[in-house]
């Protein structure tokens, strides 16, 4: 008898098996199957059987789907092994057992899958996609650990350092020896993670490798691993020699590895350097360092370099920069008060030109104290940030608005930051494009939706006092007049008939936005005809479309804001998109389908 659809109803059982036996009723897939194996099984009984499976699967409810699914999957089974072999000759052996902290490979496979092509591919994008990962707690599969490893090398830095310091070592001790198997002690920063990643899972048994690629590493591997003895104190000795090595990476990876001991040589090896050129390797040691007599000394070389550099002496810009550089990371009251003492001189500081063979200025320097002024966060910080304003160079703008949100009333910022809206050219629409991203991230933020890292540089943790700031209603009508769609989308409300009006109005022009924001700010507002809304889009992105691109993905994911009761009309729609984009797009139904929708 021929297998074909015996085979075929396998593949379809088995991807349903992986994605979720919730998403087999009703599966189109697999109805289709059922006319031809009916047929077959006027001859051959058993493909009668496997037609009757799939219809009381495919026809029945999510509560019997997975007993229903598990016996179609076990009646296939049975049909193909019957028909070829099921053994394999080979020798008996005791397989190694190591631990792990993770034994679980439940992952679903339109998760495992993305997360598996960010790791082992390159291309834009994938840094979110990884970072939402871990942040959902996705990585607790073992099948994500050599996909993992793999990416210590990846292209990407800042990918590759994720992976080394929050996804592989929640693993546990188990991997490492999959670390030792490919460590190359001359290899480049791929072999340095790994063994920080393995010293960071098993230090006491790294220590001896550690000191190996001291003496016969490569200056990255050596570099990691005078961070790692850095640990120990009994090898503290061997990394005191290190601050005198040639190799500045070398020299940086010593300090900042004895910044976190408070010993007296340390501390005087440290107001030593202060005192020198070198300041550019002591900004990741001082993030470490808490010894006050070191920090003392820091601020007193600052004020000694301010007031010079105010007198004309261009050379001590630069290095008043370094000191900025180094206390960035410690703002404590101390820090403050010089930080605020340097800035009431900002409207000289403002005129001093560069050093020669410099591009650092006194109006570049008086923005790095804003910025500073505004992390320490302090009512006395915002004030002195507001009262001079109108001093501060133009990059100065987001930590003007970032103490106003935080200080002045909700008309008072609409009063003074509105007009920036209608600003396109030059200085004004660079403030204009900053100041409609803090509105957006505010009110996606409210929303629950906070997102990764935006391109004005907008962290989750800016999000969080956003999340606080009362806004001026009247900024919504604002955005309508100056004909900003993804400003729009963010402050639609209920109730604002003029904003549903000019939402619905973007899918037939020409302007450029983000058509899965549109759809979620039409249904927040309640458009009674939001999904047929939602459908033309889908279907006009879906013509001619090659892959699922990123615009049209975002698209996708705002079939989570449709209502629940439209779900037939969305399931009869999956049926006609190409077979390329329907698995995507029944994923982002999956929410609708749950009894608790996520709020």
């Amino acid at each position: 008898m021929s297998l074909a659809l015996i085979e075929e109803a396998a593949k379809e059982a088995r991807r349903l098996a992986i994605a979720g036996s919730a998403l087999a009723v009703g599966d189109f897939r697999l109805k289709k199957l059922i006319p031809p194996l009916e047929q077959a099984g006027t001859t051959v009984p058993v493909f009668g059987q496997v037609a009757k499976a799939i219809s009381h699967l495919v026809n029945g409810s999510e509560a019997d789907s997975a007993a229903r699914l598990l016996a179609l999957s076990t009646l296939l089974n049975a049909i193909r092994y019957t028909q070829g072999q099921t053994s394999a000759d080979g020798a008996f052996r005791e397989l190694a057992v190591l631990p792990c902290n993770c034994v679980k490979t439940r992952t679903p496979a339109r998760i495992l899958r993305p997360l598996v092509q960010a790791l082992t591919t390159t291309g834009a994008g994938r840094l979110e996609t990884v970072k939402s990962a871990v942040e959902r707690g996705a990585f607790d599969d073992l099948r994500l650990i050599d996909p993992a490893i793999q990416a210590l090398g990846d292209t990407f830095p800042e990918l590759a350092d994720l992976v080394a310091e929050q996804v592989l070592p929640g693993y546990g001790p188990g991997i490492v020896p999959r670390l030792r198997n490919g460590l190359d002690l001359k290899g480049k920063k791929a072999d340095a993670r790994r063994l920080a990643v393995m010293h960071r899972l098993d230090p006491g048994g790294a220590v001896e490798l550690c000191k190996s690629a001291l003496e016969e590493g490569s200056p990255e591997v050596k570099a990691a691993a005078i961070a790692c003895l850095g640990k120990h104190e009994d090898c503290l000795a061997l990394v005191m020699e290190q601050t005198k090595s040639r190799n500045q990476a070398m020299r940086a990876a010593a300090l900042e590895a004895l910044a976190e001991h408070d010993r007296p040589e340390i501390v005087s090896l440290f107001t030593e350097l202060v005192k020198g050129k070198a300041l550019d390797l002591l900004v990741r040691p001082f993030r470490a360092l808490r010894n006050r007599q070191v920090l003392n000394s820091l601020l007193a070389e600052g004020s000694r370099a301010f007031e010079l550099a105010l007198k004309g002496d261009a050379d001590q810009v630069p290095r008043f920069w370094g000191i900025l550089e180094c206390i960035e990371q410690r703002l404590d009251a101390d820090a403050e008060e010089f930080l605020l003492r340097c800035f009431t001189h900002a409207e000289k500081l403002a005129r001093v030109k560069a050093a020669k063979g410099s591009v650092v200025t006194g109006a570049e320097v008086l923005a790095r104290l804003a910025l500073l002024l505004e992390q320490a966060g302090s009512p006395r910080t915002f004030e002195a940030l507001l009262a001079k304003r109108d001093l501060l160079p133009p990059s100065a703008f987001p930590q003007v608005l970032g103490s106003a949100l935080r200080t002045w009333p909700a008309d008072k910022v609409f009063l003074e930051f509105s007009p920036l809206l209608r600003e396109k050219k030059g200085a004004g629409r660079d403030r204009s494009q900053h100041l409609q991203s803090v509105i957006v991230a505010a009110h996606a933020a409210l929303a629950g939706d906070p997102g990764p890292l935006d391109e004005n540089g907008i962290a989750g943790a800016e999000r969080d006092w956003l999340k606080a700031v009362q806004w001026d209603t009247r900024w919504l009508d604002a955005a309508i007049q100056a004909d900003l769609p993804a400003l729009v989308c963010a402050l639609a409300r209920p109730g604002h008939e003029d904003a549903v009006n000019y939402l619905v109005r973007l899918k037939r022009s020409k302007a450029e936005y983000a058509a899965g924001e549109v759809v979620a700010a039409l249904a927040r507002c309640g458009y009674p005809k939001v999904t047929e809304h939602f459908l033309e889009l889908v279907a006009g992105k879906a013509k001619g479309a090659t892959y699922l691109d990123y615009e049209f993905r975002s698209l996708l994911q705002s079939a989570r804001c449709l209502p629940p009761a439209d779900l037939p009309r969305l399931d009869a729609f999956a049926a006609t998109l190409e077979e390329k984009f329907v698995d995507a797009f029944l994923e982002e139904l999956a929410p609708l389908r749950s009894p608790a929708r996520p709020g």
